[in-house]
């Protein structure tokens, strides 16, 4: 999107952040993403759209290693009986 509009629609905003319109609701809730009601219409400003796309650049995210807790919880639950079961995740995880 090379030139940002003063007010976008939440879904052409969602579209411009790669994000759901659920997304772009909840972030309008939060305060994170300001907007604005315009004869009926949720408004989402250009500026905030524009500086979240390139918050969104700056901000990487972790890579997802084996040390991750998640690879704790592969096969945790179906032990048959057997732990580890499903009662033992949050030990699993909190270790």
């Amino acid at each position: 999107m090379a030139g940002t509009r003063a007010g976008m629609s939440v879904t052409e905003a969602g579209q411009a952040l790669v994000v759901s319109v659920s997304t772009v609701w909840r972030m309008i809730r939060r305060g994170d993403l300001p907007s604005v009601r315009h004869r009926g219409r949720r408004l989402v400003l250009g500026q905030a759209v524009s500086a979240g796309r390139r918050r969104a650049r700056r901000t990487g995210i972790a890579p997802f290693t084996r040390d991750h807790p998640i690879f704790r919880l592969v096969g945790a639950g179906h032990g048959g009986g057997h732990p580890p079961g499903a009662r033992d995740k949050h030990a699993l995880i909190d270790r």
